[in-house]
């Protein structure tokens, strides 16, 4: 079976949507941030700061090409900025996880935004989101409402997935 790969902006859900699809379905959770981080024991700031956005970028794509050739079967949860720089199309069916801005920053709390610079200044993540949105729309085989609840996040991309590979 394929692997359901979500992308979106960050706080749309993909981590949490991911674990409650993984535990539904019997299959892995893979979330890319979190592999990169166990591959070269660094947090995702401290390899942005030894080696630049370009160092990270480059990560990303060796971890898409050991995902492609090793992984089957799993949900794999990407980064928000993973499929704007990479091509991920290798990686299993593709579903965007669409939230409108307002939920995403309702969703997420001051800690949370604290962990993620690009939240330090809300219009640029505003304007971030707004150039983002179109390309993962493009990437995505399927766009999903993820300003549902989650069992109706769910059902719909269960709907999609089992229309193509259970029918």
């Amino acid at each position: 079976m394929a692997n359901i790969v979500l992308i979106g902006f960050m706080g749309s859900g993909k981590s949490t949507i991911g674990s409650a699809l993984a535990r539904k379905m019997g299959r892995f959770l893979i979330d890319t941030d979190l592999l990169i981080e166990s591959s070269t024991g660094e947090c995702i700031a401290e390899i942005f700061a030894h080696s630049g956005e370009q160092g990270f970028r480059t990560l990303e794509s060796q971890a898409i090409a050991w995902l492609s050739a090793n992984v089957r079967n799993a949900i794999i949860a990407t980064g928000g900025g993973m499929p704007i720089f990479n091509d991920i199309s290798t990686l299993g069916e593709i579903y965007y996880l669409q939230s409108e801005f307002e939920t995403i920053l309702r969703r997420l709390d001051n800690t949370q935004r604290a962990t993620r610079p690009l939240f330090s200044d809300e219009s640029k993540a505003r304007e971030l989101y707004q150039a983002r949105s179109q390309i993962y729309a493009k990437t995505a085989h399927y766009t999903i409402n993820a300003n549902a609840q989650i069992p109706e996040i769910l059902t719909a991309i269960l709907t999609h997935y089992d229309s193509k590979y259970l029918a």
